[in-house]
């Protein structure tokens, strides 16, 4: 990694490099000049134009990086998520896909929790089936959701999404365990099956406003691309 890193800074530093000698020789060769009347219009031009030309090489280059970093990571994403895909499409074991599920949010998305709950048809409740990230977690953060009930059971009613930017804030509908365990932002997605909502995938972080439209629309595809398994599966 650091010899990545040292690459990625070679550009940058030659162009500091040239910078620095260029203003140096044009200031130089300005100084020997015993009058103003005497100065070469050229130079002048050079000394005031130097530093545009430069910023605007700078500006350039890390633009340039920025569009490659951003390129790389979209790919990344797309890898990723095709991986996701292939499982969904071969896997009959539903446990393992949920494992892949999740794997795939946490290398993705990041957050330090990832939560999947899914509807319990005989008592009508929400229940976790499988949970990744931080371990150790207290017995009551298994406990499963009433229909409706709390922000699952809304997103679960409302088949929508939600983003809460600090639950440390929020006194109301969450749950006393997150915020013991200092979790600051939360996020969630429905898990929809043939136009029924059918579970939610929950996740949260210990940084506050960590949840965005863009890791949250990554969550989405996931989401859709494991109901489709779930609706191969219960088809089967």
């Amino acid at each position: 990694m650091a010899s990545k890193t040292q690459q990625g800074q070679t550009p940058l530093q030659v162009i500091g490099l040239i910078a620095v000698i260029g203003l140096a020789t044009s200031a130089l060769a300005f100084f020997r000049y015993a009058s103003a009347g005497g100065i070469d219009p050229i130079l002048v031009f050079l000394l005031v134009a130097y530093p545009f030309l430069i910023g605007m090489a700078i500006y350039f280059h890390l633009r340039d990086k920025k569009i490659t970093v951003t390129l790389r990571e979209e790919y990344y994403i797309k890898w990723l998520l095709q991986s996701f895909a292939k499982v969904c499409q071969s896997e009959t074991d539903l446990q393992i896909v949920r494992e892949e599920l999740s794997s795939t949010i946490l290398r993705l998305i990041k957050p330090a929790l990832v939560m999947i709950y899914e509807l319990n048809g005989e008592n009508k409740r929400l229940e976790m089936v499988h949970q990744a990230g931080l371990k150790n977690l207290p017995e009551n953060a298994a406990r499963g959701y009433a229909f409706g009930e709390g922000i699952p059971g809304w997103v679960m009613q409302n088949r929508n999404p939600v983003i809460l930017a600090d639950i440390s804030e929020q006194f109301l509908q969450v749950d006393p365990w997150a915020r013991a365990l200092n979790f600051r932002s939360y996020a969630a997605v429905p898990i929809i099956v043939r136009e029924d909502a059918t579970g939610i995938i929950a996740m949260y972080s210990l940084e506050p406003n960590y949840f965005h439209d863009s890791n949250l629309l990554v969550a989405q595809l996931a989401a859709q691309l494991y109901g489709l398994s779930l609706a191969s599966l219960h088809k089967a």
